[in-house]
């Protein structure tokens, strides 16, 4: 169980420092001048929106590991942690990186009034779930849904805070050497954290 949480909240920090899900609103927010109000007030619900998409669909996946457990018993334990294996070597083996863009590139892509680029940004976040973590939200069905609803929280807290820190520290003109290095990796990292947590979960259930 508490494997299972921290995998959670590792994969949360990792997928908070992928380029895809901050860089945009810092190009915009440098380029218009947004003040620091504004900048945190769309950065908020850009990720309030990628939360919420990953959230719901996790509760759905708790649900079925939920019903799974009541049906299978002990039997689901083994077939989470095996399930996370074979995730964490597809991540692996794939580890296909997202598709960087320069900033230059981000702002022309976003040339629109700001209540268009609010509403590209909610969408954008929204339809980009963290689909790593949704493997977890699984397999923490067979916990109960009390432990699917703190990974929730806490997927939350450490995603919306990482989303916001790092939107600060891009608009502050901050270096950000970590992002490039997660964004071609993101996958391999995210695999290898999904294997680790299957194999503890194997013995330790």
């Amino acid at each position: 169980m508490f494997t299972v949480i921290a995998g959670t909240l590792l994969l949360a920090f990792v997928h908070a420092l992928i380029p895809n899900h901050w860089l945009p609103l810092v190009a915009v927010a440098r380029a218009e001048k947004w003040s620091r109000r504004e900048v945190n007030t769309v950065t908020l619900l850009a990720a309030l929106a990628h939360v919420l998409g990953t959230v719901a669909l996790g509760l759905v996946l708790g649900l079925i590991g939920k019903e799974l457990q009541e049906q299978y018993g002990q039997v689901i334990y083994v077939i989470g942690a095996v399930l996370l294996i074979v995730f964490g070597l597809i991540y692996f083996t794939v580890n296909l990186p997202h598709h960087h863009h320069s900033g230059q590139e981000d702002v022309n892509a976003f040339k629109r009034s700001k209540r268009r680029w609010v509403l590209i940004f909610i969408v954008m976040m929204f339809l980009s779930p963290c689909l790593e973590v949704e493997s977890l939200f699984l397999s923490a069905g067979a916990y109960g849904m009390g432990i699917v609803s703190l990974m929730a929280v806490l997927y939350a807290i450490v995603s919306i805070s990482g989303i916001l820190l790092l939107v600060n520290l891009g608009v502050k003109g901050t270096n950000l050497l970590s992002a490039h290095f997660i964004e071609h990796n993101e996958k391999r990292i995210s695999g290898i954290v999904l294997i680790i947590v299957g194999i503890v979960s194997f013995f330790l259930h």
